[in-house]
């Protein structure tokens, strides 16, 4: 059976707050359930639900980053990134961008549509592994030296045209 598509009426705004009708959710617990739950589709952003055989796919409009990378480390593979929505995604299949207004974000190869945004923590973890030289920023892993792409793309994904 095919899951029930619809507006589940959530927004992330640009704060990256979660929003239900215009109010805040502020449960963590919630917020990590939405945030491990989220899925794409080519018509965008959802969260996934299951109930038995039952499953409901409530699409979400993102207009900031409904998910955050909070640490880094390194492990025997290379750069790795914890995510606030419990994920452990590996560098280079988790992609740095510059975008174009000099924010680093991060994207999953497997799901486009989700952006994250670096919290403090991490984002001064990261610095230890960038350059900037004339105006290029340089991610730097051992003797390797690449520029970050500019993110061309938009960061809002808006609710699909139809259901």
């Amino acid at each position: 059976m095919a899951a029930r598509r619809f507006d589940s009426e959530i927004i992330v705004d640009k704060q990256d707050r979660w929003t239900f009708r215009g109010n805040q959710i502020t449960q963590p617990e919630i917020l990590k359930y939405f945030r491990s739950s989220l899925k794409v589709s080519e018509d965008g952003i959802f969260i996934e639900n299951v109930f038995g055989e039952l499953s409901e796919n409530g699409y979400l409009k993102a207009i900031g980053f409904p998910c955050h990378i909070i640490n880094i480390g390194m492990d025997e593979e290379g750069l790795v990134f914890y995510a606030d929505d419990d994920k452990y995604l590996k560098f280079p299949e988790f992609e740095l961008y510059q975008t174009k207004d000099d924010c680093i974000i991060g994207i999953d190869s497997e799901k486009p549509l989700i952006k994250y945004r670096f919290d403090w923590n991490a984002a001064s973890q990261l610095a230890k592994y960038l350059e900037e030289e004339n105006g290029i920023t340089y991610l730097l892993l051992g003797d390797v030296k690449m520029e970050l792409p500019t993110y061309e793309g938009e960061i809002e994904v808006p609710l699909p045209a139809s259901y």
